[in-house]
Parts: structure tokens; C-alpha cells; sequence
């Protein structure tokens, strides 16, 4: 039999390796890697002016459909999801050539909605029964990542309808300064580092500041505590096992 099995994994091709390991929890660090590439290098990029936002919108929206390809359970949220994504793609497209405050307010709602379904599928996956692993810790990192990208777009909305609502240097700004920016804020707000070099002056605005601030501790708190008594109850299972077998096989010697 396990002769069987190393002659299958021999004969299969490195894509079907490679698709295998994306099926398992290898998925997960994958897209925390691309999640990565998204905060830390597109990002900055729309910001010094290399690439267009629209064009990122594009990309983050690719990105999401990877994520449900490898994600497929459950599949109710899985199409709801997908359903989200879609309608980014499309008030994308049509903001790319008719600008519009409506289709900006759809295209950041419809994102805000798909990544925290993506977080969730992630946790999902993260918290399933089973040792803990590098790639669903990983999974873990990803689905906080994606609470700063959901606050991000959240301090979008907030700065497109409320001129004024962030400051810069203590001088408040309008929403063509400080949109670029935003993602780094969330982040910033997110990991209560909090340089001061962008403060919200609007109520609304300390308010999504403070929920954020709360929602990235907690998360933390929750999170490692859930991942400690996963992997305690999995050394506690393979203990109970092992105890079994020593017993059956004395049982069965004497």
C-alpha cells in the first residue's frame, strides 16, 4: 500500500504538486504572501503615483478570486462572496471611465463586504480541529491583514463624505490629500502604534479609529488564545491515543 502511494506521488507533475499544496493549508500562506505584496508594495505604489488605483482595485479583486478557488467551504458564503467580488469588478470598470461618487461609495462598501467574507473563510480554515500549523498561523495573520484593508475603506467613505474629517500635521485636509494615505493609517491604527502624523478631528472619525484600535487588540487576545487550546486538545488527543494503543497491545500480549 504505502509503496502504492510513493509511486502516485512520484508520477505527479509539479502542478499537480503545487495545486495539491494550494488545496491544503499551503492556501493559506499563499495568500497572506500576496496579501503582503498588496499592503506593502501596490499600496505605496498608488501613492507616489506609479500605478492608478483603478488598476489596483483590478488586481485586489483577482486576488480575492484566488482566494475562493482554494477556499471552497462553505459554500453559501463562498457564492455570496463571489457575488461581492463581482459587483467590484464592475463598478470598477465603469468608475475607471465615468467618475462617480456613487460607484467610489458601491466599489468600497462591495470590497469592505468581500474581505471580511475572505477573513472569515480564512479564520474558518485557521480553526478548524488539528495541530496547529506555520501555514494556519499564517491564515491567522492574513485574516487581521484584511481587518485593516476592511478600516481602510471604511476612512474612504468617511473622508469622501465628510471634508475635513482627517488632519495632516494638525491642518485638516480634503479627500484628494489624504485617500492614498488611508491604508496606511488603518494599519497604523490597527497595531496602535499611532505616530500622530495623521489624526481624525471629525467625531465619526474617532469613533472608526477607536473601533479599529479595540478590534485589532481583541483579535490578537482571541485569536492566540483560540490557537493555544486548539493545539492543547490535539496533544491531548494524540496522548489519549497513544495511551490506547499501549493498552490494546498489552491486552493483546498478555
Amino acid at each position: 500500500m504505502f509503496a502504492g502511494i510513493r509511486c502516485d506521488c512520484e508520477m505527479a507533475t509539479p502542478f499537480q504538486r503545487v495545486y495539491r499544496f494550494c488545496l491544503g493549508d499551503g492556501s493559506l500562506t499563499i495568500a497572506v504572501f500576496i496579501l503582503i505584496f498588496f499592503v506593502f508594495v501596490l499600496y505605496p505604489m498608488v501613492e507616489v503615483g506609479v500605478i492608478r488605483r483603478a488598476w489596483l482595485d483590478f488586481a485586489f479583486a483577482a486576488f480575492l478570486a484566488l482566494g475562493a478557488v482554494f477556499v471552497f467551504e462553505p459554500r453559501p458564503i463562498v457564492r455570496l462572496f463571489l457575488i461581492f467580488l463581482a459587483g467590484i469588478v464592475v463598478a470598477s470598470l465603469v468608475e475607471h471611465f465615468f467618475e462617480s461618487a456613487w460607484l467610489a461609495t458601491l466599489r468600497s462598501v462591495l470590497t469592505m463586504l468581500a474581505s471580511g467574507l475572505l477573513g472569515a473563510l480564512l479564520l474558518a480554515r485557521v480553526m478548524r480541529d488539528g495541530r496547529i500549523n506555520l501555514n494556519r498561523i499564517m491564515g491567522a495573520i492574513g485574516s487581521y491583514l484584511l481587518i485593516g484593508i476592511i478600516f481602510a475603506q471604511a476612512y474612504q467613505l468617511l473622508a469622501g463624505y465628510v471634508p475635513g474629517a482627517f488632519a495632516m500635521g494638525g491642518v485638516p485636509v480634503d479627500f484628494d490629500a489624504i485617500s492614498a494615505k488611508l491604508s496606511y493609517y488603518s494599519f497604523i491604527t490597527l497595531t496602535s502604534t499611532g505616530y500622530g502624523d495623521i489624526t481624525p478631528v471629525h467625531p465619526y472619525a474617532r469613533s472608526l479609529a477607536t473601533m479599529e484600535a479595540l478590534a485589532g487588540n481583541l483579535f490578537l487576545a482571541v485569536l492566540v488564545a483560540r490557537l493555544v487550546g486548539l493545539e492543547i486538545d490535539w496533544r491531548h488527543e494524540q496522548r489519549d491515543l497513544r495511551r490506547a494503543e499501549e493498552a490494546a497491545h498489552k491486552a493483546t500480549s498478555d
